[in-house]
């Protein structure tokens, strides 16, 4: 996109800059770091197509896509005609690629439209089943494609919806078409403004329901179509490696494969966190290089074992596209989720440069993966995933392109035993490197989602990814190989041996005082500031790439800036909390138990629900709850509506679960009243109290803006 206008290496305008300070000042500095990485300026066509994704999410209304389209047809015309003049030439290149971004996200959105349920419904559902997936109690989750269901027209009927089915050892298959008793729900709000959107991430999925099944499925019709067989296969394939290993280890190796994590318990994907090591368990770059690399390496190392095919044919081509189709192949046994086939993208530009004698890891291929994404899936910006991955992708690539680190880490070629020691040094210090690089540029990007940061993540995977490397994705491949002659259990027991080496990796680091830590939300400017930071100092070249490093120490400046609210509500007036006089969350009560966990996450605060319960400034009775300390306002919360009114005079902030007449909220003495009908408009509310004694009062409705995600009924109605 923007690798057209220039020449020689030669940034157009570049030409009139002066030369305050003569030659050795910092204007001739500029230029000249300017002409020296001018054929690095494409790198930034993906970062500009992200800047307009992103600010498609963030406004709080719904472009017209017909403007945006439009827009981004103006501009390429625009960009056709100025491409040789000078300075206009970026900046309308770099104004298309905003445009793009905004357009193909407004596309992508009108293009997965389907209808999502208003309101929590129960009957029978009868439908066609995408997906399913054992849990780690022996329940199951089922994705369907529902044909009918409690007795909706066809034209407000979801495409697909999420059911969990709670009841053991029963049978469901793939591509089968199911009848079974379900209560629904729509897609459920964020916790708190500004918080994770789970209504917008399965919009793009196609899902407009969610709920659980009363009763077992019972197969109306059987499975039929490829689909049906790959699904069957990759069901089939997840259940053989759970039964031969067994145990955690079974269930994780199973993940490593199938993409099937719901069944890995709850403990070992904890110690697996706190040891930095959770990336394992997602399906992404890391295991489609391990997977597509040894398949690579397999078949290159066969053929050179016939010097004919060696000294005459390209085997390493040959070996490219072999690698090609086993990675198609682990795409789609894998489930093909977002960050595997983000994965695949990526694998297939290396496969294709080696095929094409270009390089096969270089920053520009990153950049066409990205390029490719951002304008298939936009929503895909949005999620942690895609940032973390590329993130450390781009950061490795840049860290190794220096001759120094190269030489550090290169290995001799000879095998002999003389150079053993020093190839296992390279090795070693190679997997240090990497550990550090992919850790600092993924750090706070996990920080940012997840409220957590895992101290001890060099030694976890300095212990563990060794082993992944060497032993468990080669075993993944040849168990996958001799399973259909049934002689898959040597290779399966030597995985599950090398799975269940890194659980107990992961649980000793994770043992360790203080391995995974919590830190409080931190502002959007924050993490603006150190990606683009990173982004700077990772896509030059020359020195003007340590300018990176300004925007990086103010965006941790900036991370504990963000005002925290004082009085967070729950959506459905389920729970409320307080902010007590030494920082932390009082909590009403435990349950909604979810939801008390996001907010005490959001918190940066380690205490359970429970923990976070017990104060005795909380007072809790038949009625609701009164929170009383000195040099605070007195909260309310009541259950009832007599409650509300015996609050009132006495609360200076009255919340209820219940709906309040106006002619009581008139007569009420409290400086604010909510009820019921105020957070079924607004959803979960937070309260923050301003220096002038003001109370600012946000909603998450109010963030989320009139959105198609958002349900329709409350798009305008925001308080």
């Amino acid at each position: 996109m923007l690798s057209g206008w220039h020449s020689s290496r030669q940034w157009p305008w570049t030409s009139g800059i002066g030369f305050a300070g003569g030659r050795a000042g910092p204007a001739s500095w500029l230029r000249a770091c300017m002409v020296a990485d001018g054929d690095r300026m494409f790198l930034w066509t993906p970062v500009l197509l992200a800047t307009g994704v992103a600010a498609y999410f963030a406004v709080g209304f719904e472009p017209s896509p017909m403007i945006l389209w439009a827009l981004a047809a103006v501009l390429t015309g625009g960009y056709v005609a100025l491409r040789q003049r000078g300075l206009l030439a970026p900046l309308t290149a770099g104004l298309l690629c905003l445009a793009l971004g905004l357009a193909a996200a407004s596309l992508r959105t009108h293009l997965v439209a389907g209808p999502v349920l208003d309101k929590p419904l129960a009957g029978q559902l009868v439908g066609r089943v995408d997906a399913v997936e054992e849990t780690d109690t022996g329940g199951r989750i089922a994705i369907i494609a529902p044909r009918s269901f409690a007795g909706l027209p066809a034209n407000r009927l979801p495409r697909r919806v999420r059911v969990n089915i709670r009841l053991k050892d029963m049978m469901i298959e793939p591509g089968a078409v199911v009848r079974l008793r379900a209560r629904l729900m729509p897609p459920p709000e964020p916790v708190m403004p500004g918080g994770f959107d789970y209504a917008r991430q399965v919009w793009f999925e196609g899902l407009g329901g969610v709920g659980f099944a009363f009763t077992a499925p019972e197969q109306v019709e059987p499975p039929d179509g490829a689909a049906a067989m790959l699904a069957d296969m990759r069901t089939r394939i997840g259940a053989r490696i759970r039964e031969v290993i067994g145990g955690t280890a079974g269930a994780v190796s199973a993940a490593l494969v199938t993409g099937e994590r719901a069944a890995i318990p709850k403990a070992a994907a904890a110690d697996l966190r706190a040891a930095g090591l959770a990336h394992v368990l997602a399906i992404s770059g890391l295991h489609m290089m391990l997977f597509g690399g040894s398949v690579f390496w397999l078949v290159r190392a066969g053929l050179a074992l016939v010097p004919r095919l060696a000294l005459s044919y390209p085997i390493k081509k040959w070996a490219a596209a072999v690698a090609l189709v086993g990675a198609t192949f682990y795409l789609a046994i894998s489930g093909a989720a977002i960050a595997t086939q983000r994965a695949w993208i990526m694998i297939t530009l290396m496969f294709v440069a080696i095929m094409l004698d270009r390089p096969a890891l270089s920053l520009r291929n990153v950049a066409l993966a990205a390029i490719v994404i951002l304008l298939w899936r936009p929503e895909s910006l949005l999620g942690a995933s895609f940032q973390m991955s590329f993130a450390a992708v781009v950061a490795l690539i840049a860290f190794y392109e220096s001759e120094t680190v190269r030489r550090l880490t290169s290995s001799p070629n000879r095998l002999g035993l003389e150079n053993l020691p020093r190839r296992i040094g390279a090795y070693a210090l190679g997997l240090a490197f990497t550990s550090i690089v992919a850790g600092a540029a993924t750090g706070a990007i996990g920080a940012f989602h997840f409220n957590r940061v895992a101290v001890y993540g060099l030694a976890g995977n300095m212990a563990a990814m060794p082993l992944v490397g060497i032993v468990v994705m080669p075993m993944a491949l040849l168990a996958l190989l001799l399973m259909p002659f049934g002689l898959d259990a040597p290779a399966l027991w030597v995985m599950g041996a090398g799975v269940d080496g890194m659980l107990r990796v992961a649980h000793e680091v994770a043992s360790w005082e203080g391995a995974d830590s919590f830190v409080a939300d931190a502002p959007f400017l924050a993490l603006l500031l150190l990606v683009f930071g990173g982004l700077w100092l990772a896509l030059w070249r020359e020195s003007w790439r340590y300018l990176g490093l300004a925007p990086m120490l103010l965006g941790f400046a900036l991370w504990g800036a963000t005002p925290r609210p004082d009085v967070l509500i729950d959506r459905d007036a389920a729970l409320l909390a307080v902010r007590a006089t030494d920082g932390r969350l009082v909590l009403a009560a435990a349950r909604p138990a979810y939801t008390a966990e996001q907010w005490l996450r959001h918190d940066g605060d380690n205490r359970t629900p429970g923990e976070a319960a017990r104060s005795p400034d909380m007072n809790c009775d038949a009625d609701g709850c009164v929170y009383r300390q000195a040099g605070r306002p007195i909260v309310a919360f009541a259950s009832t509506l007599e409650g509300a009114i015996d609050d009132c005079t006495l609360a200076d902030i009255v919340i209820a679960k219940v709906p309040i007449p106006p002619r009581i909220r008139r007569s009420c003495g409290a400086e604010l009243v909510l009820d019921y009908f105020d957070l079924w408009r607004g959803g979960a509310t937070t309260l923050t109290f301003g220096t002038d004694g003001g109370i600012d009062i946000a909603t998450a409705r109010q963030m989320r803006g009139a959105r198609p995600w958002v349900q329709r009924q409350f798009a305008n109605r925001n308080q």
